[in-house]
């Protein structure tokens, strides 16, 4: 899988920006081809949805030794679907938090590297054509960790009182006298 995405993206170098367009290689093999270019490094992902797949991948990349530290913020409405995944998330994960997110961002940095991926995919499996940009470029980099440790500041943390550990529950209405008539 990662000579297919060799043919599709040049080195990362300095200024680096490389685009993608297509089905066939996955966010976690576009992460995996970036970490082997910088070494170990920590890993920040904005999300709107996860799978366990991804989970496990990141487990995977973990135990390679490529990823030290992984914060991982995750919509609201989507970890109430995915509630049963948020253990496992979370004995994989170094930080969880929940938020009103939509992005698909992934930060990798180290003492070398400061690389943006950004692009359509969430961290699942996806089947449709997908685009992404890989970009090596530190005013990017400190744009997007700035407006990320906002929206930390805004969210809850996995394990907080604030976490939400009962299972979803949806709302149901309760029947009032004018409903009735």
């Amino acid at each position: 899988m990662l000579n297919n995405i060799d043919q599709q993206l040049k080195p990362i170098g300095p200024n680096y920006v490389g685009a993608y367009l297509g089905t066939g290689i996955q966010l976690y093999n576009r992460l995996e081809w970036t970490l082997k270019q910088t070494g170990k490094a920590d890993i920040t992902v904005m999300t709107f949805s996860i799978s366990e797949e991804f989970i496990r991948k990141i487990w995977i990349l973990k135990q390679k030794d490529l990823i030290g530290n992984i914060t991982v913020l995750l919509d609201f409405k989507a970890v109430q679907k995915t509630q049963k995944l948020i253990g496992f998330a979370g004995n994989v994960f170094s930080e969880m938090y929940y938020a009103k997110t939509h992005a698909k961002l992934v930060l990798v940095e180290n003492d070398m590297h400061q690389i943006s991926i950004t692009g359509s995919q969430n961290f699942t499996k996806g089947n449709r054509e997908e685009s992404g940009i890989i970009m090596n470029d530190p005013t990017v980099f400190l744009k997007y960790k700035t407006e990320i440790n906002r929206i930390k500041s805004q969210s809850v943390k996995h394990g907080s009182a604030d976490d939400f550990e009962q299972p979803y529950t949806p709302k149901v209405r309760k029947r009032t006298d004018k409903m009735q008539s």
